[in-house]
């Protein structure tokens, strides 16, 4: 630690460490008013999902996917997810909602059915058949938060060159980097699935999990019966090198369709999607997969969790802590399904330990009040297990293991909340223009590339339309769509 600590001291870095970039995706199920899997059809008016860079869906067509453009900070990569998901609320109908969990109702077998069939992306038909038969529908109607982060382009350039070699280049630092922090974020996994996990009981059997269990538990999905690839083809975060050769070996011995197929818990993301590119041209970010939805959470995740993430991965980057990655697994799967109320002995010690050292950390950094608030967060609940996600949800499991009403009431609350809302964009009003808020939402379904900074920007191929403080004239007898197709000759 030592040597990289000097170093960000002598070129003034420190405040960089926690200038991290966060891209958000959230999984959520469109359901009916009773819990029931919509059968509405994808939005006409959204662009082809094979292109749209925000609006998707995954493994069915109800199954929505709201991937928000990346943002510094915390509070801005919540706000952005929101934006996303507000688009794809101003189109539900017939009192549909989104479920709030990530795990879904209990489907009945009809529903069950439709679900595995209700995938009209025939780009993708192949790999939505392969994933049913190997993994079966419930296991693939689990949802969650996808976490992008990449930190501080500045802070990683000057890092990386300082600790080059002549036996290693400025990419191999930064994929050594990137990777050490994945590490231990797996050594550590055990610990965020207490504190985040919020997914207590079971919808449909999952393939692979007991027909029974004492429920409820933390974290089923982050459990080896939930999101997860099989035991007999879990990749190896021993070394990068030994992950990209397991990594390949499973590809040309068809274990796996493709990369997509990697349900690990942080995958390594490059500029395109081969690992020779990655090992070539650099890891650019980390992709954690491991965070169950946070129903009490609008967005489905708090700017704390975050803040807490950062928080840790500046850690681990300057201190490049070892790691004994020999019983993760174990230890995860054991506090996923650990009662929600009780907490292990060692989880307190072991979590008690770190956050120390984090405090200490963001004292040393002058780290803003924001990142001590999420210390203070994770210190309620490592004393309290009543106060994680899945503590909290205890109260409202019903006599058959069940969170239906729970979730059929939360997510009508937070559709109601934004249909009741003037705003086109309710998270946007405080900043943006009706007329800002609009376009936004014109650009968002038809899928334009979208920045907030320096300034706000809509952008199609070479194409850019600033919007000034100055209002973009839009002439009063057409919408901001129409607007749009026009600026940028759609449609």
């Amino acid at each position: 630690m030592a040597d990289i600590w000097s170093f960000l001291q002598s070129q003034h870095l420190v405040p960089h460490l926690l200038k991290g970039y966060f891209g958000l995706e959230s999984e959520q199920h469109r359901l009916t008013a009773t819990g029931q899997l919509s059968r509405a059809p994808y939005p006409s008016t959204f662009s082809s999902r094979q292109t749209n860079p925000y609006l998707k869906t995954d493994f069915a067509d109800n199954m929505l996917e709201m991937v928000a453009p990346p943002s510094q900070g915390s509070r801005l990569a919540v706000r952005n997810l929101t934006m996303i998901q507000e688009v794809e609320l101003a189109h539900l109908k017939n009192h549909d909602f989104l479920w709030p969990l990530s795990v879904p109702p209990v489907f009945s077998a009809t529903d069950l059915h439709f679900a595995g069939q209700f995938n009209s992306r025939a780009w993708v038909a192949q790999y939505h058949d392969y994933l049913q038969a190997k993994y079966g529908t419930s296991r693939e109607l689990l949802t969650g938060i996808h976490i992008n982060f990449s930190f501080d382009r500045h802070l990683l350039t000057q890092l990386s060159a300082h600790l080059t070699s002549t036996t290693e280049s400025a990419i191999a630092w930064q994929n050594q980097l990137y990777f050490q922090c994945a590490q231990a974020f797996v050594a550590h996994r055990w610990l965020f699935t207490y504190l985040f996990g919020a997914s207590p009981v079971a919808g449909n059997q999952l393939s692979g999990a007991p027909v029974s269990f004492s429920a409820p538990v933390r974290s089923l999905r982050n459990s080896n019966f939930g999101y997860t690839n099989f035991a007999e083809e879990t990749i190896t975060y021993a070394s990068l090198a030994a992950q990209v050769r397991q990594l390949n070996a499973m590809l040309a011995n068809q274990r796996f369709f493709s990369l997509h197929e990697f349900y690990g818990p942080v995958r390594l993301k490059g500029r395109a999607t081969d690992l020779a590119d990655l090992l070539a041209n650099g890891i650019e970010r980390l992709e954690f997969r491991a965070f169950d939805l946070d129903p009490f959470a609008a967005s489905g995740i708090a700017p704390t969790t975050l803040d807490f993430l950062e928080l840790c991965l500046a850690y681990w980057l300057v201190t490049r802590p070892r790691l004994d990655l020999t019983t993760a697994r174990e230890r995860n799967h054991a506090v996923a399904m650990q009662d929600p109320t009780e907490v292990f002995a060692w989880v307190q010690r072991e979590g008690g330990q770190l956050v120390a050292q984090l405090r200490e950390f963001a004292q040393t950094i002058k780290a803003p009040a924001a990142y001590f608030h999420a210390l203070a967060t994770v210190q309620q609940r490592l004393q309290a297990p009543t106060k994680t996600p899945s503590g909290r949800l205890v109260q409202f499991i019903t006599s058959d293991h069940q969170l239906l009403n729970f979730g059929i009431t939360t997510g009508q609350r937070r559709y109601q909340l934004f249909a009741q809302d003037p705003a086109p964009v309710p998270v946007l009003a405080e900043t943006y223009s009706v007329q800002k808020q609009r376009l936004l939402q014109a650009a968002i379904e038809l899928g334009l590339s979208i920045s907030f900074t320096p300034a706000l920007q809509i952008s199609y191929h070479h194409q850019s339309l600033s919007l000034t403080p100055t209002e973009p004239l839009i002439p009063s007898d057409i919408t901001a769509r129409q607007f749009l197709c026009r600026y940028f000759t759609l449609e």
